[in-house]
């Protein structure tokens, strides 16, 4: 028997007895889950409570996924404020998208918004004032 027989006599046993990858902690918790942050601010109106009721397992009983819904209220929208918590929101927690609303005219907001997208991937969908303002094409100028 040469060096080759040797080493698949070797190696037979283990080959025969390894099971193959084991399956990560992330697949054995369950099915994925999708999470969504609602965050909304100067939002006099709306109270946390119902912010968190607007999304309950009935609505999600036909999905194939578990939709998680993170919902939080912010009293100041200043562009420091507003990076903030919403960094502290993506570092906190996984999160695959944010919904935006606030009752403010500023432009800014929404392209802080943008900003912060484009760096994290994470799509954000700005839904009332400043946030959801339609921002200037980008297209190259002569």
């Amino acid at each position: 028997m040469g060096r080759l027989g040797y080493w698949t006599l070797l190696v037979l046993p283990a080959l025969l007895v390894w099971r193959g990858p084991t399956q990560s902690a992330a697949a054995e918790k369950g099915p994925p889950a999708l999470n969504i942050a609602v965050l909304l601010g100067h939002s006099h109106d709306v109270t946390e409570r119902e912010l968190r009721n607007l999304w309950g397992p009935e609505q999600a009983a036909g999905l194939p996924m578990d939709v998680n819904v993170v919902a939080l209220l912010m009293n100041r929208t200043d562009p420091k404020s507003l990076i903030t918590h919403v960094c502290d929101l993506m570092s906190g927690a996984r999160i695959h998208g944010l919904v935006f609303g606030d009752d403010t005219d500023q432009e800014a907001v929404a392209q802080m918004l943008d900003f912060i997208s484009s760096q994290t991937f994470i799509p954000i969908l700005g839904i009332h004032g400043g946030a959801s303002m339609i921002m200037a094409d980008k297209g190259f100028r002569v």
